[in-house]
């Protein structure tokens, strides 16, 4: 229910009703209530939110690896590399973004400085000019793949971690 308009109208009835002041009346400026801050999501909240984040990276991740092991055509796998850069710096910011719980904040500052370093990797993998390039830079990325920050991330939610295949 909006209660504003009916302070409006009796702030502007008082107004009008001054004394002999003929000048003109001047209302506060109306300012927007303070943000609050938000508690952070609990527990279990946290599991789905990290799950539904890193889930499109993962899933980039994936196709690229089966596009290498299938022996695909470099420019194939440039372009994968591309959809991981942007599914990456995509869940950067929504692992930035997000409230996280007391004991997962440490984990997951880790986990982005990690990604940051591999983001640049797989930027210039994306636009790699011949194969050995984009495979060095793919080699760079995966140096910083985050798999023991991620793990750590895992483990403060109660999540299983990664088994190595």
């Amino acid at each position: 229910m909006r209660r504003w308009p009916a302070a409006l109208v009796l702030v502007l009835l008082l107004a009008g009703c001054g004394g002999g002041d003929t000048g003109t009346t001047v209302l506060p400026a109306w300012e927007a209530p303070s943000p609050t801050a938000s508690a952070p999501l609990t527990v279990k909240e946290a599991k789905g939110r990290y799950l539904a984040i890193v889930a499109p990276y993962n899933t980039a991740l994936e196709e690229l690896e089966e596009a290498l092991s299938a022996r695909r055509p470099w420019q194939t796998v440039r372009k994968l590399a591309g959809t991981v850069a942007t599914t990456s710096a995509a869940h950067a910011e929504q692992l930035r973004a997000t409230d996280w719980p007391a004991a997962t904040q440490a984990p997951v500052a880790a986990l982005l400085k990690e990604n940051d370093v591999a983001l640049r990797h797989w930027k210039l993998a994306a636009e790699a000019g011949s194969a050995a390039a984009l495979m060095r830079e793919i080699r760079a990325a995966a140096a910083h793949d985050g798999g023991t920050q991620a793990d750590k991330v895992r483990r403060s939610l109660g999540l299983p971690v990664y088994k190595d295949s």
